[in-house]
């Protein structure tokens, strides 16, 4: 089995795991996706302002890595990244240099583990760079939501179709 089927499948199987046994997520009686939503929001909106501080902030300390999936030659590989690695990229870029938008979201709650599906374009300085779909998978910890992981994939062709 190829590595790259490895992460994919367990991202699939981290997704599935966010739904009840009958594959429906369950009602939001309490405004747990506006508050799992805050954190998506949030993390973009930190790396708008440059700050790594409010990014580490919204990741789960223990997460270690995030995979991130594409295809640069065609070929399907998984590229692996640590939460320091990203928080210093994000601290060393200027303010509005990172601008992930984000098109319609499909959150899926269960008790409390969360993922969201949600396709992106990501503008560098003003340019689109890529697009692609993000997952999150969040899990909540006393009061707060946090990140536990992510992975996307990345192409940059048909990014205009994609958000709509």
């Amino acid at each position: 089995m190829r590595r790259g089927t490895q992460v994919l499948g367990g991202a699939l199987v981290a997704a599935m795991l966010a739904l009840p046994a009958d594959g429906r997520a369950q009602q939001d009686t309490g405004g747990e996706r506006d508050r799992v939503m805050a954190v998506v929001d949030g993390l973009f909106e930190a790396m708008r302002s440059a700050d790594s501080a409010a990014v580490r902030a919204l990741f789960h300390p223990e997460l270690r890595r995030m995979a991130t999936s594409g295809a640069p030659d065609g070929e399907p590989v998984v590229m692996f990244g640590d939460l320091d690695g990203f928080t210093r990229a994000v601290g060393g870029a200027s303010p509005g240099d990172l601008d992930e938008r984000l098109g319609p979201a499909d959150v899926r709650i269960d008790d409390n583990l969360a993922t969201v599906f949600t396709p992106y374009a990501f503008h560098y300085k003003g340019q689109l760079s890529h697009c692609g779909v993000n997952v999150f998978l969040i899990a909540r910890t006393g009061a707060d939501w946090k990140i536990v992981g992510l992975a996307d994939t990345r192409r940059k062709e048909g990014c205009e179709e994609w958000l709509k």
